[in-house]
């Protein structure tokens, strides 16, 4: 059988929720720290917005610059290697920095938080996908990299470490995401991803944002009937129910730069 990438329905509420925070705080040009496989980036290419991603994993750039090719052609994303830290202050000035899934592979969050604020824009804005809940350390985040898990709490302190205004915490994907926990653990053992303990923490990172384990990151084809933005909408909308709870296996922090 042949598997495909399709996201599965915890990252399309993952993007959905983007979606609204893009609805509440704007812009016209983006920034999107470790892009990965650069799905983000084409939702907010998608709406309008002209972007730069940032990844210092070269595989993940292979498939970003595939998955964001016409917007490439046109002139309107580009593609960046490296690390963040090594990047010069001028490198860009943009209306909103994003950053998923990224900040609990980093040792100093409050620092890494504070770089990214240099290449935003005075009123511009910060949202920051992190996983929640630290009573869900599990499997995963010890094969893939990550120093920590988030509550809410947490995230909201980063932030405000980091100078940042009128900042709101959501919970995502309750209760998506919550239900299929234990099965993704599942796929994720089964997938073999015990033998990933000891890699490197940088190893572990490099390839995090685009394994393909199946049925978890990689479907048949024909899934796709199933897992796609249409089929999915009710759970997009029950969602927003939960943004204020403390319920969320992933939490998006968003906070303004000051002027």
């Amino acid at each position: 059988m042949k598997f495909v990438r399709i996201n599965p329905p915890g990252s399309f509420c993952t993007q959905e929720a983007l979606r609204d925070a893009f609805r509440e705080r704007g812009g016209k040009t983006f920034l999107d720290v470790g892009c990965g496989g650069g799905d983000l980036s084409k939702l907010l290419c998608d709406e309008g917005m002209t972007g730069v991603g940032i990844d210092f994993s070269e595989r993940a750039l292979a498939v970003a610059a595939q998955t964001l090719d016409p917007y490439v052609r046109q002139g309107k994303f580009r593609l960046q290697h490296g690390d963040l830290h090594d990047l010069p202050d001028d490198f860009v000035k943009v209306d909103l920095a994003i950053s998923y899934m990224v900040m609990e592979h980093i040792e100093d969050d409050v620092a890494f938080l504070q770089k990214i604020v240099k290449y935003v824009k005075p009123g511009g804005n910060i949202v920051i996908g992190v996983p929640g809940r630290r009573d869900h350390w599990s499997l995963e985040d010890e094969t893939v990299g990550h120093f920590r898990r988030y509550d809410r709490e947490d995230l909201d302190a980063v932030l405000r470490k980091a100078n940042l205004k009128q900042t709101s915490i959501w919970s995502i994907g309750v209760p998506t995401i919550n239900m299929l926990f234990k099965i993704s653990l599942w796929l994720i053992a089964r997938n073999g991803a015990a033998a990933k303990k000891n890699d490197s923490q940088r190893e572990q990172t490099e390839t995090s944002g685009i394994q393909e384990i199946p049925w978890k990151t990689v479907f048949p084809s024909w899934v796709k009937i199933i897992l796609n933005r249409t089929t999915l909408y009710p759970l997009f909308v029950i969602q927003r129910l939960f943004y204020r709870s403390k319920l969320g296996i992933v939490v998006m922090g968003m906070g303004r730069v000051p002027d």
